[in-house]
């Protein structure tokens, strides 16, 4: 029972959780009991490590900061928990033959590439990125040559999906004008498609972007655009979204990414409930660094 001249207006505790042995804490924080809530009930969140073997419990202490000997502890029963089977983060890099550029089938296509045969990261990536129009994350170090799954991703759609659109999502207007600068000799050139600059610097009229086979953007650019979806058909008309830096969505921008994405397989389902054929939306991400890479994946649609 609260006593006012014994408790004061509020009781200050200590919470922590200790291992059964007594030898760690793994967590450990100041709880203030008002008086005016005292009735009513409080719920403390934290997190804890789990390790391997699972202990039979951690203990849960209660104790006061002002009266000695007031304190309880309740045991955290951990033998009933199931954890997640543990699995790689990472694809393992196999040891392939490196494939010539002759395997792209397509004379033109083929002289898009200067070099002879694609290097190992490539070689793996290229049945999955130009035989399949299946999601992917793909996450290597700078100077491995990731660009090149965008563009095999990007010839895949020029060559299964005509009609369909390719959106280069990049963090940096310098990065898009440095996209821009390759592919207009790889794509225009070359294979005689329409590409577009779409930032804060270039707003193309609505025919270019009709027409466009490619659009290169920024995040907040594309997000503004995508808002009014409804009257944009362009925007319906796109099947593949490129995101590099894709790691920046753990930063600031994140949240604009995740508005994209989740606005573009909006727009894809809404299309196929309504019947348009091949309305599908292909997500590639393309990072050099990245902790999360199964969170990642499994958020992009990618089937691992």
């Amino acid at each position: 029972e609260w006593a006012k001249r014994v408790h004061g207006g509020a009781q200050p505790f200590y919470i922590w959780v200790e291992d059964f042995d007594d030898e760690h804490v793994y967590h450990k924080e100041r709880f203030v009991l008002h008086e005016a809530k005292r009735a009513e009930t409080h719920v403390v969140a934290f997190t804890i490590p789990l390790f391997e073997p699972l202990p039979a419990q951690y203990l849960v202490r209660v104790v006061s900061e002002a009266f000695l000997g007031a304190e309880t502890v309740v045991p955290l029963p951990l033998s009933s928990l199931r954890l997640p089977e543990a699995s790689d983060e990472h694809t393992p890099l196999l040891d392939l033959r490196p494939l010539p550029r002759a395997a792209l089938g397509n004379p033109a296509f083929e002289a898009l590439f200067r070099f002879a045969h694609f290097n190992p990261v490539q070689t793996q990536i290229f049945h999955a990125a130009f035989r399949t129009d299946e999601n992917l994350l793909v996450g290597a170090p700078t100077g491995s040559g990731k660009t090149v799954a965008a563009e095999l991703c990007v010839l895949r759609l020029l060559a299964a999906h005509p009609g369909r659109k390719a959106v280069y999502v990049a963090p940096l207007k310098a990065l898009v004008r440095e996209r821009l600068a390759d592919w207009r000799r790889k794509f225009v050139e070359s294979l005689g498609a329409r590409l577009v600059e779409l930032t804060g610097d270039v707003s193309p009229d609505v025919h270019a972007l009709r027409t466009a086979d490619v659009i290169l953007t920024t995040p907040e650019k594309w997000d503004a655009v995508t808002r009014g979806w409804q009257q944009r058909p362009y925007v319906r008309s796109v099947g593949l979204v490129v995101i590099d830096e894709i790691h920046l969505l753990g930063e600031e921008r994140g949240p604009v990414l995740e508005a994209i994405v989740s606005r573009m397989r909006f727009i894809a389902t809404r299309a196929a409930a309504e019947g348009a054929e091949g309305a599908g939306v292909r997500f590639l991400g393309l990072t050099s660094t990245l902790a999360n890479a199964r969170d990642l994946a499994d958020w992009l649609g990618v089937g691992l």
